[in-house]
């Protein structure tokens, strides 16, 4: 979804949050092949360990921390900043899915969600803002890209929490974009269809909406994004039925309503 003229990007390292699998490992993955620094954030060390062999990256700064603990989060990118010197781009890719009736879905469930994806999205964005900003300058901009959904721009049954979660970061990643006005930094929020993920693959049951969209494999949503870096668009979506989602619930949320009971039906 790139219109317009590009932007140059600032030059230092990338913060990879979730990077223990998912889009998170593969961003990590396609930095690195790209040549770029890397910094690996998530609360699963083995994880990051097993990130960093597949990357070809064993020296690259790792912190474990739950970006749901905002302390923990500000002392994270402290550290990091003191290591790795210039961070040029956040790519915040943290977050967790629970699915199911809303009246089945348990409030641990629900508060995880928020907590995590949510919660998350704003701790880490505060906590790296700062830096961002020493980083960026009008010629080479800084990056701050939040990770969000499909299910950030239109509620979907069986995925209540997880939509509200991720609606809670792209109305922040506007708000965020809308305040920082002709600062340096470009705010740009992933809203990728459903991925061919670990966190998707391990679902005792997909979702019924699952049925309009094939499953993305991780290279082809990560490549689109990195892509589309350079854009001014502030919404990032990579294939055609994001894309039509979009505009018809906006134009023609009716029709979209009949296409979401379609889904529903066995």
């Amino acid at each position: 979804m790139a219109f317009g003229s590009k932007r140059a990007l600032a030059a230092g390292a990338y913060l990879v949050t979730g990077a223990a699998s998912g889009f998170g490992r593969e961003f990590v993955r396609q930095l690195v092949r790209r040549g770029e620094r890397v910094a690996l954030w998530d609360r699963d060390v083995n994880g990051l360990d097993a990130t960093c062999a597949v990357a070809g990256c064993p020296q690259a700064h790792r912190e474990v921390v739950d970006v749901s603990d905002a302390d923990a989060v500000h002392e994270a990118a402290a550290r990091t900043r003191a290591t790795v010197g210039r961070i040029a781009h956040v790519i915040h890719c943290a977050g967790i899915l629970r699915v199911g009736p809303a009246q089945a879905v348990s409030p641990a469930d629900y508060r995880a969600m928020l907590e995590v994806n949510a919660l998350g999205s704003i701790h880490v964005s505060i906590a790296t803002l700062p830096f961002l900003r020493e980083t960026g300058s009008p010629d080479a901009r800084a990056t701050l890209l939040l990770v969000a959904s499909v299910a950030g721009l239109r509620g979907f049954p069986e995925l209540a929490g997880y939509c509200a979660s991720k609606h809670a970061v792209v109305g922040f990643a506007q708000s965020l974009r809308d305040e920082l006005g002709e600062e340096p930094v470009d705010v740009k929020v992933l809203c990728p269809p459903p991925g061919d993920t670990p966190m998707v693959q391990k679902l005792p049951k997909k979702p019924p909406i699952y049925k309009l969209s094939k499953l993305y494999s991780a290279d082809e949503i990560v490549t689109a994004a990195i892509d589309d870096m350079t854009s001014r668009e502030w919404i990032t979506l990579i294939d055609l039925g994001s894309k039509a989602l979009w505009r018809v619930a906006r134009a023609a949320p009716g029709v979209m309503d009949r296409v979401v009971q379609w889904a529903r039906r066995d």
